[in-house]
């Protein structure tokens, strides 16, 4: 038996179980990403949410949004606060609309999910979808002590 999956097998594992993990959980009766993280919002991202609200990206800005003081390459504007001014009844108001951040969190469909374990532990704290699918690829990889 090996001991290491490919790169590319681990991610359709991942995916897999993702699958039949997301589809017993419903995300509304959570809405921990929404009340927790700060999203980054891109400019074409702001102008179609502000457009959505009926007002310049400027009023939009300054309602909902703020500096991310380290924005690492990403959107240098992020949702300000620590629950989302779009989340009214643990759903999303702008779901249609919402920034591509919201859409693919918590990221267990991006690939080379190896090089980003360290990040998916961490994500254990604020989405039980993701807690879920640890849980069950540690059972389907169980943990075998080298010998010696």
């Amino acid at each position: 038996m090996q001991d290491r999956l490919a790169d590319e097998e681990l991610d359709e594992l991942v995916f897999e179980i993702t699958r039949c993990v997301w589809s017993a959980m419903d995300c509304t009766a959570c809405g921990r990403c929404c009340k927790e993280l700060q999203p980054g919002v891109t400019e074409a991202e702001q102008q179609r949410l502000a457009g959505r609200r009926g007002l310049p990206v400027a009023e939009f800005r300054r309602r909902y949004l703020e500096r991310d003081p380290e924005p690492d390459d990403g959107p240098a504007w992020r949702v300000r606060g620590s629950t989302c001014p779009f989340l009214q009844d643990n759903k999303c108001t702008v779901y249609e609309d919402r920034p591509s951040q919201c859409r693919g969190y918590p990221y267990l469909y991006e690939p080379d999910f190896s090089s980003r374990t360290w990040g998916m532990i961490e994500r254990t704290f604020t989405c039980p979808v993701v807690y879920e699918v640890l849980e069950e690829l540690k059972a389907a990889l169980p943990f075998r002590r080298p010998r010696g």
